[in-house]
């Protein structure tokens, strides 16, 4: 689907307030409030629009910790799409991306503390099956890039 300066403009009003009435996002882009309707419908129903959402603050909410887990798949029959959504059914998991090259999954988790952070990965991800071997990188800073809102 081919966006249009609206479609644009409609996309990151939302992104800055995913709440707004469609009156006031109409008023913002000077276009008639029907108009404005249809082009939400629109991005929706192409699947441009998958949700509206509450971005929430890991480390207002008590995460203090966001680390990121390398990890190595049992060789053999190992399905890696398995393994990464059985990981992404634990509480602290944000993501499981299935990757190429050395490791085979990146997985980013929220933490509220190491200890908590060392529990989850010891009780929680060795015990999901498949997994060779990890590695943890922390991070200590969190910046957010123009393309945050395409995860």
């Amino acid at each position: 689907m081919k966006l249009d300066s609206n479609d644009l403009k409609l996309i990151e009003l939302l992104k800055e307030d995913c709440r707004a009435s469609v009156t006031s996002l109409a008023e913002a882009m000077g276009i008639a409030r029907v108009t404005t309707h249809d082009r939400m419908v629109k991005l929706k129903r192409e699947g441009i629009i998958r949700r509206y959402t509450v971005d929430i603050d890991a480390r207002a909410w008590g995460y203090e910790l966001r680390a990121f887990i390398f990890a190595r798949c049992d060789t053999g029959d190992v399905d890696r799409r398995d393994v990464a959504q059985k990981i992404c059914s634990l509480p602290y998991v944000v993501r499981c991306n299935v990757v190429a090259g050395d490791w085979d999954l990146l997985i980013e988790v929220v933490s509220p503390s190491m200890d908590s952070l060392g529990d989850a990965i010891l009780d929680g991800l060795s015990k999901v099956g498949g997994i060779a071997s990890t590695q943890t990188m922390v991070s200590f800073y969190d910046y957010s890039g123009p393309a945050s809102s395409l995860r």
